[in-house]
């Protein structure tokens, strides 16, 4: 207001602002409604926005929710009250808090009538279902164990389940001593851990740099490649999808990033930036087990190629191991300079007390009974007691290529779900968690394989 005072000043506009301001100030209000708005669909999900910006939904005549049809009142449309107070079931009954609520909140945003073909056969098929069948809208799951069991092609502990009455024998003696490392593990890990860091944080700020950048058969992409080839055997090979995705990143794999060294040493390199860095890590190393777990079911021409691809990358990481004072595997390895399957510098030395070593052997041993793997594994094993084992747990080390190497202090908790698990395993009978029946997921934890459109037979049918 003083500008207009001065003498010859003439407002670029009314409100004392010129183009370029102008344009600033509208490019600013438009991003601030953009934001706004653009919230909404970014927010969770939630009742009072619902309310805010959504009109009422209201019944329409001659719709039904799914939740009658199954012999339950109709889901009202008013919000629950918070938090209600459950009923007690009556004496006999299942408590149905766990189960009734999801099924009124599902039933109640889905709509019942048919608009088209497609949907009018799914209604018949779903109305001419008997309630009491598991699965159905509105009836408790319940898991039958027996039938589950009737189809398992093997014992789930194996035809040896009382160890009492095996034989005394070297491997019995080297299971035995992988079961006291893992109660040991177990043991201080309840009494020194349990309870106080679970929930910390590996790092609040998450990743750092650009991920898209590297590609890898390690960290950020181990569990999909391995996942591909496990759908497919748990769904009792039937995922046909999944199936054909596994051989084609396999395929990619063998173009892009499988070399051999001039010493003969097979492995899988990763792409960063545009460039092929000639260094495997740790956690690549699992991938000798899924090659081999693959195998069976690749095309006839290919199958005995991928065996041994699956022994060679395992040798290979094998060698990671034995080219150290411990015996024990660092966290990369390169192949340059003359140098080959060992780390180039300090940042990479350690060992977290990883499993995807051990992981291929079990998997290799599985494929083949070829000794070679249990003696690799029995190494791991004294390598471990040597140079791990604690008074309060089994540690990582922080330079595999010293003989007397500092301890990081940590008991990382796949050191008890997978490697001695794998180890254990390795020494055991096939029929012990049976590959035919059982898949482990990348954490180890076994998942059963769907038989229920197999026409194997079950064990306990034979």
């Amino acid at each position: 207001m003083l500008m207009r005072k001065v003498p010859g000043f003439v407002p670029a506009s009314p409100w004392g602002l010129r183009l370029p301001q102008k344009f600033l100030f509208l490019l600013f209000l438009s991003g601030l409604v953009t934001l706004c708005f653009g919230a909404l669909f970014l927010l969770p999900h939630s009742s009072r926005l619902k309310r805010l910006f959504l009109a009422p939904r209201t019944q329409q005549p001659g719709l039904e929710v799914v939740a009658e049809i199954a012999g339950h009142a109709p889901a009202r449309e008013q919000e629950p009250p918070p938090n209600p107070a459950p009923a007690a079931p009556a004496p006999g009954e299942d408590d149905p808090s766990s189960w009734a609520s999801p099924r009124r909140r599902k039933g109640g945003l889905r709509r019942t009538r048919p608009t088209g073909p497609r949907e009018e056969a799914t209604a018949a098929r779903g109305n001419s279902i008997p309630a009491s069948r598991p699965g159905d809208e509105g009836v408790p799951f319940r898991f039958d164990f027996n039938a589950f069991r009737s189809r398992l092609r093997h014992p789930v502990l194996g035809t040896r389940a009382d160890e009492s009455q095996e034989p005394q024998s070297q491997v019995r003696a080297q299971r035995e001593k992988i079961k006291e490392m893992m109660q040991f593990a177990w043991q201080s890990y309840k009494r020194y851990a349990m309870g106080k860091n679970e929930l910390r944080p590996l790092t609040k700020d998450g990743y750092e740099g650009n991920m898209f950048d590297h590609v890898s058969v390690g960290g950020l992409g181990d569990s999909f490649y391995e996942y591909l080839i496990k759908s497919w055997l748990m769904s009792g090979k039937t995922d046909m999808e999944a199936k054909n995705m596994y051989y084609e990143a396999l395929e990619a794999i063998e173009t892009y990033l499988l070399n051999v060294s001039p010493g003969g040493l097979t492995y899988i390199a990763e792409w960063r930036g545009g460039i092929l860095d000639h260094k495997m890590g740790h956690l690549a190393c699992f991938s000798g087990g899924m090659i081999a777990l693959g195998a069976e079911d690749a095309k006839e021409e290919k199958r005995a190629h991928y065996r041994e691809l699956a022994a060679q990358i395992t040798k290979t990481c094998h060698e990671s191991y034995a080219r150290s004072d411990t015996k024990l595997g660092p966290e990369a390895f390169w192949f340059n300079s003359g140098r080959e399957a060992v780390a180039t510098q300090l940042s990479e030395s350690y060992y977290i007390l990883r499993p995807e070593v051990v992981e291929s052997y079990m998997y290799l041993w599985r494929q083949t009974h070829n000794p070679i793997y249990r003696e690799w594994g029995w190494e791991v094993v004294l390598a471990l007691e040597k140079y791990c084992r604690t008074e309060a747990g089994f540690s990582g080390i922080q330079d595999v290529y010293s003989s007397t190497p500092n301890h990081d202090n940590k008991q990382q908790s796949f050191f008890l779900a997978e490697t001695l698990k794998y180890l254990y395993l390795l020494f055991s009978e096939d029929d012990l968690l049976s590959l035919e029946d059982w898949v482990f997921n990348t954490e180890a934890h076994p998942l059963p394989v769907n038989h229920s459109d197999s026409s194997g037979r079950a064990w306990g049918r034979h």
